[in-house]
């Protein structure tokens, strides 16, 4: 399912940052027990698909506080989030090539990309 944060004044995050929310991210899905497939990390969103059990609300609520606790700082995402569930293979297939676009991708299909090297 991807999901679409954004920061509401666009304040960036730095390269670091985006390091740690993509670090967050992931060891949050393994404390949560959730599978992240794809992810892309932009300077003020981010994008992911993930599977899960929990109600929407929980998954996206729980990633957001453990991504918010690794910067440290105060409120940076908005109160919503774009939400969109994957019925099909094709509209995986569909996902996966949007975040696979995004210069901050950093796994497409379960597989590890370095940063900037999948974006065009």
């Amino acid at each position: 399912m991807p999901v679409r944060y954004s920061n509401p004044s666009r304040s960036l995050f730095s390269a670091t940052e985006r390091a740690a929310l993509y670090k967050a991210l992931v060891l949050a899905v393994y404390e949560f027990e959730y599978r992240l497939t794809d992810a892309s990390v932009e300077s003020w969103h981010l994008h992911w698909i993930v599977l899960h059990d929990d109600a929407i609300k929980v998954m996206v609520g729980r990633l957001k506080t453990r991504m918010r606790q690794a910067l440290n700082r105060g409120r940076i995402w908005t109160e919503g989030y774009h939400f969109r569930e994957l019925k099909s293979e094709e509209e995986l297939h569909v996902a996966r090539n949007y975040i696979a676009r995004h210069q901050g991708a950093r796994l497409v299909g379960g597989r590890y990309v370095a940063p900037g090297s999948a974006g065009g």
